[in-house]
């Protein structure tokens, strides 16, 4: 793999990441101009009851679209993806509030934001797979961690951007001016890919099981691998799970359900964080490329594991120690970059774009995405402090089974 194409898909994820976390910037902001309520707080929910039912449309997009990468190559996904994702901002920014036209703009919003979060997931899911093929079996982890690191900075962009749109001294409309730079970044990326036909992300003829599987539908194939998929949709939505703990629910969880800080300063944490989980990532790659996945997912758990019963003990005494937060960022990856590592090397790579695809949709149906659901529903269900940190230490207590699994099972320990 040459540095401009891992580069293209670097920008790829990072341009990708951005639309997809722009819309959750601005809730508050687009709920006054497409929701119908005039209560500002109701008028919120039903911008993120949006978001919630727009997740159900990545599975229909990943099965069709896993078997487009594994037959015409991951860089026809990344193209699709960035064409519908970029079509989609735009639909959002011009499209006019529910004062003008009704119940349809909210109609029209969760269309855009469904092709968004379908295509965005499915999309980088190609540029995961790529850069795992193609980087060379002894950079493997690390090119884990430098994907992640792409898409945590098309975060970070769209949060800059959410900012700048959102100031008093900008009109009340400059918000769609955000998803406008979007479509902007995702054409300009899109220009890019079809110039640089080097670059681009090939599929696996040369696989010798790739005319074998060239005709057979997804279907069938679920079917041949069920009990692996099945492992693989437990270990995706379990890695996903973690980062929608501690990137989105954990600040809510300590500012707004057990008041132990105040909004901005959590928030503050929170930026820290992700920047801490974003150098972490590399390290660990670059690590479980060394050392071991095994070995270095291992000691990840183990790590992890404490730093969330510490947690749990401290919530319990009343206070949340920051250094506790920051180990546990820390500590994320180092059991997250070999897991992804080992879920990619368990699936034949004729199949792995239409398996992976698929189990991280599912995953994040059921497992990643109601995370921050299920953690408030615990704590309101039984009032105890701390029950939110169990369910996390259940969490990662799933993914280092899986991983063993996988090894004894799926020869996942052999690249």
């Amino acid at each position: 793999m040459t540095r401009k194409s891992f580069l293209i898909a670097a920008f790829g994820a990072l341009s990708q990441y951005y639309d997809h976390h722009l819309f959750g910037f601005l809730a508050a902001t687009i709920s006054k101009s497409f929701t119908p309520a005039a209560d500002p707080v109701v008028a919120l929910l039903n911008t993120y009851f949006i978001m919630a039912i727009a997740v159900c449309a990545k599975p229909v997009c990943a099965f069709f679209l896993g078997r487009v990468g594994d037959i015409y190559g991951r860089s026809a996904t990344l193209k699709i993806s960035l064409i519908g994702t970029s079509l989609a901002s735009i639909l959002i920014s011009i499209t006019p509030g529910y004062h003008y036209i009704g119940i349809i703009a909210a109609l029209i919003l969760l269309i855009a934001r469904m092709i968004i979060v379908a295509l965005v997931s499915s999309g980088t899911d190609g540029v995961r797979l790529y850069v795992y093929e193609h980087i060379g079996k002894n950079h493997q982890c690390l090119g884990n961690g430098l994907v992640t690191c792409s898409a945590l900075a098309g975060s970070f962009v769209a949060s800059m951007s959410a900012w700048f749109f959102t100031l008093d001294s900008m009109p009340h409309y400059s918000w769609r001016f955000a998803f406008i730079l979007g479509a902007i970044i995702g054409i300009t990326m899109l220009i890019i890919v079809n110039a640089n036909k080097s670059a681009d992300l090939s599929t696996n003829k040369e696989d010798p099981s790739y005319d074998l599987y060239l005709k057979t539908s997804t279907f069938q194939i679920i079917k041949q691998n069920l009990s692996l998929f099945l492992i693989c949709i437990i270990l995706a939505g379990g890695i996903a799970s973690t980062n929608h703990f501690c990137v989105i629910f954990f600040g809510t969880y300590i500012f707004k359900l057990l008041g132990y800080v105040d909004h901005s300063t959590m928030q503050f944490y929170t930026s820290i964080g992700i920047v801490l989980y974003m150098i972490s990532s590399i390290i660990s790659g670059f690590l479980a490329d060394m050392i071991g996945r095994k070995i270095i997912a291992t000691i990840g758990f183990v790590l992890l594991f404490l730093c969330s019963i510490l947690m749990l003990l401290s919530i319990r005494n009343g206070f949340m120690p920051l250094w506790g937060y920051f180990s546990m960022m820390l500590t994320l990856p180092i059991l997250t970059m070999p897991a992804l590592a080992f879920l990619k090397q368990s699936i034949p790579a004729s199949i792995r774009y239409r398996l992976f695809s698929l189990a991280h949709a599912i995953g994040s149906v059921c497992i990643s995405s109601p995370t921050p659901f299920y953690s408030t529903l615990l704590f309101e269900a039984t009032g105890i402090t701390w029950i939110p940190m169990l369910y996390f230490s259940a969490i990662i207590l799933s993914i280092i089974i899986t991983i063993y699994i996988l090894c004894k099972n799926h020869s996942a320990n052999k690249y």
